[in-house]
């Protein structure tokens, strides 16, 4: 069995989002609890390690008692600068593997980490997404911020973001990579929160439940 420890995990949180009014999406409400709030409840059932990345100042990203981590490498790069971010806290910490969570997407699954961990473990990837399927286009989806990482990479990746690749793809194709799907019948695991429908159909979710 995994450890709790054994998989430290930080929650991407980019901060001001257009589509949202430029407010920041870690903040906005579903029932009674922010998005960060349902992340890290749901991620603290799967990891004692936690950090949040995040370039915001809100002094509110303080309140979890949790490390919070702006960009290593500044430019506010996009997810790859986050994930970079991730790398370099592990593996400061002496980790050789670190996960990341986007802020906005509160149903991961809660055998996210130990799935992602089993998979890199069985192929020996460098790294390992989650992947899922929506019903209406049968079709699998890679979902690149939701990834396990080999800490062993930070110097590669950081290269490579100097040099300008933005896209996480991009990067993660030169490496072995690998993926686990998840699956919900009643909306996507990995369904995430970027327009003011969204948290409707999401607050309508937690009403069905």
């Amino acid at each position: 069995m995994m450890s709790k420890e054994e998989v430290p995990a930080v929650i991407l949180s980019g901060g001001e989002s257009r589509r949202m009014g430029r407010n920041d999406k870690a903040f906005l409400s579903i029932e009674d609890k922010t998005l960060l709030e349902i992340t890290v409840e749901r991620l603290h059932r799967q990891t004692q390690q936690i950090a949040i990345n995040t370039n915001s100042n809100d002094p509110k990203y303080f309140a979890y008692n949790l490390p919070v981590l702006n960009d290593a490498i500044s430019g506010f790069l996009g997810p790859l600068a986050g994930i970079f971010t991730a790398m370099k806290w592990a593996n400061q910490m002496g980790y050789k593997i670190v996960a990341t969570i986007a802020v906005d997407t509160p149903l991961f699954p809660e055998n996210l980490l130990k799935k992602l961990h089993c998979k890199m473990e069985m192929s020996n990837s460098d790294i390992v997404f989650a992947a899922s399927s929506t019903d209406y286009k049968k079709k699998k989806l890679l979902h690149p911020v939701f990834g396990l990482w080999k800490t062993s990479l930070y110097n590669d990746l950081r290269k490579e973001l100097e040099s300008g690749v933005r896209k996480v793809t991009h990067w993660s194709e030169r490496h072995k990579a690998s993926n686990v799907f998840f699956q919900d019948k009643r909306l996507d695991p990995f369904f995430n929160v970027n327009t003011p429908e969204d948290i409707i159909i999401l607050r309508e979710h937690y009403r069905k439940k």
